[in-house]
């Protein structure tokens, strides 16, 4: 049993020593980029580490946008010269629609208003015949 605890011993530092190299260096090179907060520990913060500010972030956002305003306030000024100019149109009067949706009845009402007219002249003028 002596020879199987050490043999399993050996086994055990030899998976250590594997984790231990695995976990420091990975075998390759990693490099961190610090974008949301700045290392506290001097090893982690190194001068290669550039930290982006808003001003770098603003300046390239306003290089890219320079003609972008003028192109764009360029297109829609040609768009409103090829529209039609609403102003120039002369307007409907504000009650059209009221209008449109009351004249079936209004002809219904003069005829109805023309035969009382008719009935009224022919009691106040009985012998006359030639109006109706």
């Amino acid at each position: 049993m002596d020879e199987a605890s050490k043999k399993r011993k050996e086994r055990l530092e030899q998976l250590k020593k594997r984790k231990l190299e695995s976990t420091s260096n990975g075998g390759r090179d990693v490099s961190l980029s610090f974008r949301n907060y700045a290392p506290i520990n001097n090893e982690l913060s190194s001068e290669d580490t550039k930290i982006a500010t808003p001003k770098d972030i603003g300046d390239t956002v306003e290089k890219k946008m320079e003609g972008v305003v003028e192109k764009v306030i360029e297109e829609e000024d040609a768009k409103r010269a090829k529209d039609v100019d609403i102003f120039s149109l002369a307007p409907k009067k504000p009650n059209w629609d009221l209008k449109r949706d009351i004249e079936p009845r209004l002809l219904k009402l003069e005829k109805k208003t023309r035969a009382a007219v008719i009935e009224l002249i022919r009691r106040e003028r009985p012998g006359d015949l030639n109006m109706a």
